[in-house]
């Protein structure tokens, strides 16, 4: 049996088990669990699910909340605000695992990990979502000294759609400011495989295909292991597409695009910056974050960029759950190295 093979069975587990209870929510499904590993880790982890951060009239129950990984007992430990992807229109802050598996293992590390929800597109479009982050990051440091956490130890981190979002947040400063704080109290962003600028116009790509700019299976598999050359879909040209990617949630006008790209905000004095790019990325993902980086030591901002050897889109995340995870690593160094200064 091939390594996606479990998971499929699993899939197909859950879709029987959706149609047997409609009411279910398939991201709360946990088909990518923490290993034991995570839970033998150096502190208890303590999960508080479902806390509303706004609650305004027009408040969504579900999409207005968050889940917290706390370290059990722990006092004035640093956290981490960590924002989910999905292309700014699928998934949630579990989707069936894949970041509460990663907010367990920050947990296990003495990390307080935050983990909201926020609106998504079509139903509504930018700047909606960093709204929500922004109302998500002012609840975490109004209330995070509640459960033992530091509320000047809080860091933004994001993966997909999700590292966009926390870019802008550091970046662009009117979302804080709207919730009276500025982005000095971010003190530090961990960005994993993000969208740092929205291009103009639709996307010429191809399905299938080795060109630059093609769209593979093997880029997204949410698979925990390696992506390595010569997966299926490289061994033919790929059929020509033109795609409006970011339509949806942001979109035709490409002013409004221009003002939504993070690389577009960058100025002097902003928090260091630790990037990640996977080796087997979605197309222009690479070369933004090399753009972004640039960008940001270009204005004497604290960045490094990382790229991880083996790793496609989703399994660049979906791997940062042990220590020895070359992702999980350096995301531990981060957060201990400048929760220090």
């Amino acid at each position: 049996m091939t390594p996606a093979d479990p998971i499929l069975l699993r899939s197909i587990t859950v879709a029987i088990v959706l149609l047997a209870i409609p009411s279910c929510r398939v991201t709360d499904l946990a088909l990518w669990n923490a290993p034991q590993a995570v839970k033998d880790g150096p502190f208890k982890v303590e999960h508080i699910r479902a806390v509303s951060y706004c609650n305004t009239p027009d408040a969504f129950a579900h999409r207005h909340q968050l889940d917290l990984f706390l370290p059990k007992g722990q006092k004035s430990y640093p956290v981490v605000v960590l924002i989910h992807g999905g292309a700014w229109i699928l998934g949630d802050n579990r989707s069936c695992g894949l970041y509460s598996a990663v907010g367990e293992f920050l947990a296990s590390q003495g990390v307080g990990t935050v983990l909201p929800n926020y609106r998504l597109s079509p139903g509504v479009k930018h700047p909606e979502h960093i709204k929500d982050v922004a109302k998500a990051f002012a609840w975490t440091r109004q209330h995070i000294a509640d459960y033992g956490g530091s509320p000047d130890k809080i860091f933004v981190a994001g993966h997909s759609a999700g590292a966009h979002l926390a870019a802008l947040l550091a970046t662009d400063d009117r979302y804080l400011k709207s919730e009276g704080l500025t982005t000095e109290s971010i003190k530090g962003v961990i960005a994993v495989s993000g969208v740092y600028r929205i291009p103009p116009g639709k996307m010429k790509t191809t399905f299938g295909g080795a060109g630059a700019n093609a769209f593979r299976f093997d880029e997204i598999l949410p698979l925990r292991g390696v992506s390595g050359p010569g997966t299926p879909g490289t061994a033919f040209a790929g059929f020509p597409l033109r795609l409006n990617v970011f339509g949806p949630a942001f979109g035709d006008d490409p002013t409004v695009r221009a003002d939504a790209s993070p690389v577009n905000h960058v100025h002097p004095g902003l928090p260091p910056f630790l990037i990640f790019s996977a080796e087997r990325d979605l197309p222009l993902l690479p070369a933004m974050a090399e753009e972004f980086c640039k960008a940001l030591i270009a204005n004497g901002c604290d960045a490094r960029l990382i790229t991880v050897k083996n790793r496609n889109h989703s399994a660049v995340m979906c791997h940062a759950i042990e220590p020895d995870d070359p992702v999980a690593r350096a995301m531990l160094d981060f957060i201990r190295k400048h929760a220090a200064e």
